[in-house]
């Protein structure tokens, strides 16, 4: 991997240690990797380590750390992390681990969401404000469709798993409206597919037939996962 930072200007007991939790993390000891990532900045006498240490590194250990609490299911301390890198510090990173950033932030706030119905009250409109910031990224500093792409999928997903249906539906036509615009035809399929489910959630059970129907005959052109065409066979059975 590259370094974070130029290593003259991080202390090589912390990049160590960064090194060594980029190995467990790699190596799917989630929790072991937390922990050297929580230890990065200490001392040998257990002292936080004095001196400056470059912004990005810091940044960079905070959001390995909130990827680990994801990992680990333990969405409140990593929101906490993340809302700590909101305040500033996540400008440090690289145009891409910002991108990255609000993706995870977005994400986190989803999964809170689904705890209560004063959670998605709360969680639910941060989450989706946090993917547009990550759609800006990728659209303005990136020019990177697949990633704006990604972006819309967690925003559908949210609101689907959080059944807020009428919100699914305008936004998979807003999806659907930049994939005709972008010439994007996965969001375009992306956006047929959850709008599928708010048709049936919304009573329109003709429109979801027939949205259905288009895309199970696409799964069987491409030959799509078995289990993917079983998917879209089920739910037209529940159509019925």
């Amino acid at each position: 991997m590259s370094h974070p930072a130029p290593e003259s200007a991080i202390p090589s007991l912390c990049l160590d240690r960064f090194n060594a939790a980029v190995q467990l993390a790699n190596a799917g000891d989630v929790a072991a990797a937390l922990a050297h990532y929580r230890a990065i900045f200490a001392g040998e006498d257990g002292q936080r380590l004095q001196g400056t240490i470059p912004g990005r590194f810091v940044a960079l250990v905070k959001l390995r750390q909130a990827y680990c609490l994801m990992d680990l299911g333990d969405y409140d301390p990593a929101r906490e992390l993340l809302a700590q890198l909101d305040q500033g510090l996540a400008g440090q990173l690289s145009t891409e681990e910002i991108f990255e950033f609000y993706l995870a932030y977005g994400n986190v706030l989803g999964n809170l969401a689904l705890v209560s119905a004063e959670n998605q009250a709360t969680f639910l409109p941060e989450a989706i404000d946090r993917f547009a910031h990550a759609m800006n990224v990728a659209v303005e500093y990136l020019q990177d469709p697949d990633r704006f792409r990604t972006a819309w999928y967690w925003v559908l997903h949210w609101e689907k798993q959080t059944e807020t249906w009428e919100a699914l539906d305008e936004h998979c036509v807003d999806a659907n409206g930049f994939g005709v615009e972008n010439n994007d035809s996965q969001l375009q399929l992306i956006a047929l597919e959850f709008r599928c489910h708010a048709h049936r959630a919304l009573g329109r059970l003709d429109q979801a037939r027939q949205s259905a129907t288009t895309i199970l005959a696409w799964k069987h052109q491409v030959q799509a996962d078995p289990s993917e065409i079983d998917a879209w066979n089920d739910f037209l059975d529940s159509l019925d």
